[in-house]
Order: C-alpha cells, then sequence, then structure tokens
C-alpha cells in the first residue's frame, strides 16, 4: 500500500470463481482496493492471479460472483467494456504495433478528445504533460520496435493514463525490465498513487512488495 492516506473503497471481488474444465482457478475470492492505494496481490506460479485480474480487465468472465466499481456491478464483456469504466491493464506481452511509432500507437488507442487524433503536435504536448506529471520519458517520434522492454512498458503505461485510467493492473511488471528500469517503475507507481489512482501490483518478490 502506498505510504499516504488512501481513500475510499473503488473495487470490489465479492465471491469470485472461475473453472477451467477440471481445473477449480478461483474459489470464492473476495478482495478490495481503495482510491489512492497500492494493492499488492501475491502468489506463487499457477495460484490464480492472473486469471483474477483478467477477470477485473474484462478479459474473463467469473462463473459466479460478482466484480463492483463504487459499489456499482460490473458486466465485463471486453477488455474495451474495462477502459470505458477506468479500468486497464498491463500485461507481460505488451498490446502494441511495432511498425507504428510511440504516438501513433497511442493516437490509434485513444478514445477521447478526436482533435488529439488529428492535430498530431497537440497529441504530443498532451502526453508530454503527462509524462511530466507522472515521471516517465519516453521518445514519441521512435518506431516501437526499436525500444525496450522497459520502454514498451512505459508505452502501455502512458496508453492507460491518457484515458484517464482510475484503475491499474500491472501484470508481473518487473520479469521483463531490468533493475533501474524497476526503480523508475516504482517511481511512477507512487506517483500514479499520490495523485489517487489505484494499482494493482501482481507479483511473487516479497522485496518488491516492501518497497
Amino acid at each position: 500500500m502506498s505510504g499516504r492516506e488512501v481513500g475510499s473503497v473503488l473495487l470490489e471481488v465479492v465471491n469470485v470463481s472461475k473453472k477451467f474444465g477440471p481445473v477449480q482457478a478461483l474459489d470464492g475470492v473476495s478482495m478490495e482496493v481503495r482510491s489512492g492505494e497500492v494493492h499488492a496481490l501475491l502468489g506463487e506460479n499457477g495460484a490464480g492471479k492472473s486469471t483474477l485480474c483478467n477477470i477485473i480487465s474484462g478479459m474473463l468472465k467469473p462463473d459466479s460472483g460478482e466484480v463492483r466499481l463504487n459499489g456499482r456491478r460490473l458486466v465485463l464483456g471486453s477488455t474495451r467494456d474495462a477502459f470505458r469504466n477506468g479500468i486497464a491493464m498491463v500485461h507481460q506481452e505488451f498490446m502494441l504495433i511495432p511498425d507504428l511509432t510511440v504516438a501513433e500507437n497511442i493516437a490509434l488507442f485513444h478514445e477521447g478528445d478526436s482533435r488529439l487524433l488529428l492535430n498530431k503536435n497537440e497529441l504530443k504536448r498532451s502526453v508530454e504533460r503527462l509524462m511530466s506529471d507522472f515521471g516517465l520519458r519516453i521518445d514519441l517520434d521512435v518506431r516501437v520496435g526499436d525500444l525496450s522492454a522497459g520502454e514498451k512498458q512505459k508505452l502501455e503505461i502512458i496508453k492507460a493514463l491518457m484515458r484517464e485510467v482510475r484503475l491499474l493492473i500491472l501484470d508481473e511488471p518487473t520479469s521483463i525490465i531490468t533493475p533501474i528500469e524497476a526503480r523508475e517503475l516504482f517511481k511512477t507507481v507512487r506517483k500514479m498513487a499520490e495523485a489517487g489512482k489505484s494499482i494493482i501490483l501482481v507479483t511473487h518478490r516479497i522485496d518488491e512488495v516492501l518497497e
């Protein structure tokens, strides 16, 4: 959790279960995430962490139980539905188009002000302001295929922040980046929490949680 006082309950997972054939991936799982909170989701490989996050982010539907946002039941049919409700997930496998630039990838997935899609300079100014606010730095004119894993992760976070996400799920975010990039990531996570956003940090590394 963040070091500051956190706010009201943003997300509630209530008695969620999910089965894949004979495998019970989740069995009556409940949790709460508050606004401005960094919530660690711990467990060994195969414990069901990613399954739970895929349900919260609209990639899977639970067999039973429900997810609530601000006390209202969420029925998500896709990740697009989750985005519209302010929920995004950054996966270990990035959802980017390598032959396009950073700015073009952001524009392609942005559903806000249509002027940003048509005006390249205005889009860049908007992204620059956001990067300054959250301690992110990436060249907007670089081809995505030429980015490092850490830079691609930053881009996924920027895409989510451009859609004014309220809850960001980071699935094992340090598994593919360098220690220096991990320290930069945690600085960004703290800034997001200070701005009132909620973060679910999926990991099996205790040292990351303590940090």
